[in-house]
């Protein structure tokens, strides 16, 4: 199903920026200190540091309900509330509480585990997914403060703070990139054994954070084995499914080595097949190219949520911001593309601009 396919892609590209970028639980007095870059330090080895607690994560990013993306709009939009066991990047366990129910995913090696408990179904994904859309474990203090100190080494100590019963030492990291639309991070951790309890991110010229991701209680035991087990009982529902070949859905439409001063990162999406990230960190940004027929029920969407138009040296583009998030279409003859990123719109432009000028070639 060709559409299925594309629409999914789509919903891809702009994901992949979500998930790369890149969002005072008690009046207790707290003493955590930690000089910042051996706390930062800390905190990314904390990769393999076993836990298991609860958490919420809060959003107030204004995106539009769209059907097809419900479970994202909901993600960064409201609150999500996380159980969650860790022992290994690859061996993992993480429950999403709704009101009605619950999504528990499990991570083994080579595989994941889907359990989703109002219809009474396990789905087994197969292979790696380089690029999805955001889940619940993507919000997890760690998670988020990891991706954004790998990519970002510049920080400065804040004023500890009492997180989960724990005398958090704090971190912040203010992007060097001026195109970057993010205005701060900033990250608490436990000072012993680096695991980030709370992180909140700031877009620039906001007071308040636009995600706020928090444990409410957290123990770094590891976690038994028969708990981050998936176990399908004899009345459910079993499924097996290979994970989506997003990437794919995108060969056949070669991206030049740079746009906009920005390097290619091939690596970031397992290889050059026609989609990539240029930049890195918090100043990032995603390009993909779309099928013109695609494009325009895209770029019909983002008109009915206020996308405006800007013109192009070679074509026309459709720029929709919903601070910090900014994507854009870019058309010219019978080549588009896709621009996402948490950064500067005159960035996409300026990168758009270049992409509209490069020789014609059909598909």
């Amino acid at each position: 199903m060709p559409t299925t396919r594309w629409r999914w892609a789509v919903v891809a590209a702009v994901a992949a920026v979500l998930v790369a970028a890149p969002v005072a639980l008690t009046a207790l007095p707290a003493s955590a200190h930690r000089d910042p870059g051996a706390l930062r330090a800390r905190v990314l080895a904390s990769v393999n540091q076993p836990y298991q607690g609860y958490a919420e994560a809060t959003g107030s990013l204004g995106l539009p309900d769209l059907p097809a993306l419900s479970s994202v709009t909901a993600l960064l939009g409201g609150t999500t509330r996380l159980r969650a066991w860790y022992v290994a990047p690859e061996h993992w366990r993480t429950d999403e509480i709704t009101g009605v129910g619950e999504r528990d995913t499990y991570a083994v090696p080579g595989s994941q585990f889907i359990w989703d408990n109002g219809q009474n179904q396990y789905t087994q994904i197969v292979g790696d997914e380089p690029i999805r859309l955001p889940r619940g474990a993507d919000l997890l203090p760690p998670d988020l403060a990891r991706r954004v100190l790998k990519d970002e080494p510049k920080v400065e100590a804040l004023p500890a703070q009492r997180v989960a019963g724990i005398d958090a030492a704090g971190l912040r990291v203010t992007p060097s990139d001026p195109q970057t639309a993010i205005g701060r991070v900033d990250i608490w951790a436990d000072p012993d054994s680096g695991l980030p309890l709370r992180v909140e991110v700031t877009a620039k010229g906001q007071p308040a954070p636009f995600v706020v991701s928090a444990f409410r209680s957290v123990s770094t035991q590891r976690p038994s084995e028969d708990v981050i087990t998936p176990k399908p009982s004899p009345d459910s529902g079993f499924t097996v499914t290979d994970a989506p070949d997003v990437l794919g859905a995108f060969s056949g439409f070669p991206l030049p080595a740079q746009v906009a001063g920005r390097p290619l990162q091939t690596d970031r999406v397992g290889g050059g097949r026609g989609l990539g990230f240029y930049g890195t960190g918090l100043s990032a940004f995603v390009v993909a190219p779309l099928p013109r027929n695609i494009a325009g029920g895209v770029v019909d969407a983002m008109g009915k949520v206020g996308a405006k138009t800007v013109p192009l040296p070679g074509g026309q583009g459709t720029l929709l911001t919903i601070a910090p998030l900014s994507v854009l279409v870019e058309r010219s003859g019978f080549r588009t593309f896709l621009l996402a990123g948490v950064v500067d719109p005159a960035l996409l432009t300026q990168a758009a601009a270049e992409l509209s000028t490069l020789p014609r070639r059909r598909p």
